[in-house]
């Protein structure tokens, strides 16, 4: 007959320290596992901020470089030639800050507010040059300032270096290359087959590539490079066409 002490039999010890490293095994596989889904998470969730915001920018400026040296105006009482949104200061053109590589800024202007005057924004309407006014600011420009990508918004000069800017990235990216690239095909309208002249009126078409690369602060590894053409809507008419 079975006593009571030979119903009570349990676990060994050795039992118990093989199943408790049984369990530390699985344990640091499950622990593992969810580390490496964790990282690659967030890696992913970086490259897809670091994604949308390279492509938000870009929408952007392809926008607005597209636009460059757009007049609203009556061609039957003032020349295409005359447009001041391609002239001196404001015409397409790029540049650097002090310290940056050469190419990375552009600027240039459009008539945002169709009204034929390039808004400076800093002069007084009974003071302000001949084609300006201050009711806005119609003189624009992106550059690259260490590792932030800037929008210009103002100012009295046109320049990389000078004006108003206005960082438009997060803390959380770095531009390392901002270049800008200008192309220009020019059709003579006195004779379509000779080259252009100065003597000459000729259409000047204008495009622009630029690229832009990023990446993380918190990890530097994690890049993207974005590129874009633009050809340019408006045409600078330089000479007037009989």
């Amino acid at each position: 007959m079975l006593t009571l002490r030979m119903l009570q039999r349990g676990f060994t010890l050795v039992e118990l320290m093989i199943a408790s490293v049984i369990s530390l095994l699985a344990l640091s596989a499950i622990v593992t596992v969810y580390a490496a889904t964790a990282r690659h998470a967030t890696g992913e969730l970086s490259r897809a901020d670091l994604r949308q915001q390279l492509y938000t920018i870009t929408e952007l400026m392809a926008s607005d470089i597209r636009r460059s040296g757009y007049r609203a105006f009556d061609p039957l009482v003032k020349s295409s030639a005359d447009n001041p949104f391609q002239q001196a200061e404001n015409r397409l053109r790029s540049g650097a800050v002090d310290g940056e590589a050469e190419a990375s800024c552009l600027l240039f202007s459009y008539d945002l507010d169709r009204d034929g005057l390039v808004g400076k924004g800093q002069c007084r309407e009974n003071e302000c040059a001949a084609g300006t006014d201050d009711d806005n600011v119609e003189q624009f420009g992106y550059r690259l300032n260490r590792g932030r990508l800037q929008v210009r918004y103002g100012g009295t000069e046109m320049t990389c270096s000078s004006g108003n800017w206005q960082t438009v990235t997060t803390p959380g990216l770095v531009v390392e290359e901002l270049n800008f690239a200008l192309y220009s095909n020019c059709l003579n309208l006195a004779e379509q087959q000779a080259p252009c002249s100065p003597e000459q009126p000729a259409l000047l078409q204008h495009a622009v590539e630029f690229s832009v690369e990023a990446s993380l602060v918190q990890d530097r590894e994690i890049t993207l490079r974005l590129s874009r053409w633009i050809d340019v809507r408006n045409a600078e008419l330089r000479g007037q066409a009989e």
